[in-house]
């Protein structure tokens, strides 16, 4: 006799059929990934707290809904979602059986995915893997063509796998295996690691419930970045070699173009309120289409120097954008969303106004990482004064450039990871 009907017949008793009813408050599911997801006992039965169950709360929330969130076995909640039976599921990496079955959202969370392993690192084509079973690094390797050799229930079971040679490489998120260390500090083995890939995770919504509830998805996906940015945000470490990039790949620019003759050369306005009235018009439109000002600053000279560099770099950069002292674009290497920057924190942190006009507040700025959807990718904005020459702190402009965070990043994990087999890091494994 099939299990199926009887396991169907099991789920409907322990999940609310939430699609028929009317919807005050939307059911999440999610699974156990401290420090992302995780239960939190409280009085009343436990509250599923965790940095991505925040950020999904968060924007939900500003979106204006409320949510019930529960934890579920990855396999289940899967199953659950595609049958309709809840509202939402999320942390989930994209998979086409998912896409078939819900709409997708912008990624609620970015991991870093690293090989765990003794010694040196197996080649992964030949090594026996292992991976909990459901998650979302066992839908990616069999979508990589890796098979898993071991599939266990909780991340907790990888250390002890290793340490018993039953598997030579354990595929697993960074900041989980920190938490296990942190949680298990009696027990010590010393275990090497290498990066394989930023995730990025995002939240599946049920097609019934999206027609039913029209606009949430949008909204919620407005909503993302602010209520991501307090987890978003680079180690010193990262900071540092960010940093340094940057101003390597800056002054490689500036031999190619004078970037404060540039902003002389820069479209000329009458008032400030002018900038304002062509900034409404400007976002109406982009990015479908640009503006009679937008199409003049795509077409000066400034700006075709600063696209053709851009596409030198090999996807690294995703953006120049260069203004002059109000915050005001004079040359893009791509349609910007919007022609006034001076609101922005890329401007803020560079700029501050005084007595004496605008000067340099700041050498550097460095964002947190954002998901940008016209490319569909994760990046960080790094801003730099152009400074006048007299008086001496003052300014001509801001240069804005965009980094593509996996590839900025790429050749610190490599760093890293050197540092780390020359001295091994420590994590625990539980037995």
């Amino acid at each position: 006799m099939s299990i199926r009907p009887i396991a169907a017949g099991l789920l409907f008793t322990l999940i609310p059929w939430t699609v028929a009813a009317d919807h005050e408050t939307f059911s999440l599911y999610t699974f156990d990934s401290p420090p992302y997801q995780q239960a939190n006992p409280i009085p009343g039965g436990p509250e599923v707290t965790g940095e991505t169950v925040e950020t999904v709360r968060c924007a939900m929330e500003h979106a204006g809904a409320q949510v019930n969130i529960r934890l579920m076995p990855q396999n289940r909640a899967r199953f659950a979602l595609q049958r309709q039976l809840v509202d939402g599921y999320f942390a989930v990496d994209p998979s086409p059986d998912m896409d078939e079955a819900a709409d997708i959202s912008h990624p609620v969370a970015l991991e870093k995915w690293y090989w765990f392993y003794l010694g040196q690192r197996p080649d992964p084509t030949t090594a026996k893997i292992g991976v909990v079973g459901g998650s979302n690094e066992e839908v990616w390797l069999i979508q990589n063509g890796f098979e898993p050799f071991v599939t266990v229930s909780s991340t907790e079971q990888l250390p002890a796998l290793l340490k018993r040679q039953r598997i030579d490489l354990a595929l697993m998120d960074q900041q989980v295996m920190e938490t296990l260390s942190e949680d298990s500090l009696a027990l010590g083995q010393t275990l090497n690691r290498e990066f394989l890939r930023y995730a990025p995770l995002h939240l599946y919504l049920n097609r019934r419930f999206v027609s039913e509830h029209p606009g949430v998805l949008t909204r919620f996906n407005r909503q993302l970045p602010a209520c991501m940015e307090q987890h978003m945000l680079l180690s010193a470490d990262e900071y540092q070699h960010v940093a340094g990039q940057a101003r390597g790949l800056i002054q490689d620019l500036e031999q190619r173009l004078n970037l404060a003759q540039a902003i002389h050369q820069g479209p000329v306005y009458d008032s400030f309120t002018e900038i304002l009235t062509q900034d409404t018009l400007w976002q109406a439109l982009a990015p479908e289409q640009p503006t009679p000002l937008a199409s003049e600053i795509l077409g000066l000279p400034a700006s075709q120097a600063l696209k053709q560099w851009q596409d030198e770099q090999g996807g690294l950069v995703t953006e120049l954008l260069l203004t002059d002292n109000k915050g005001a674009l004079v040359a893009m290497s791509q349609l910007s969303s919007d022609y006034w920057q001076g609101d922005e924190p890329k401007f803020q942190e560079i700029a501050v106004e005084t007595e004496r006009g605008m000067e340099r507040k700041s050498d550097l700025w460095i964002s947190p990482i954002r998901y940008d959807a016209s490319t569909r990718q994760f990046q960080i904005i790094v801003s730099v004064p152009i400074p006048l020459k007299e008086p001496n702190n003052g300014l001509e402009g801001i240069l804005a450039m965009g980094l593509a965070i996996e590839k900025a990043l790429h050749n610190y994990e490599r760093l890293a990871r050197a540092r780390s087999e020359q001295v091994p890091m420590e994590l625990p494994v539980a037995e």
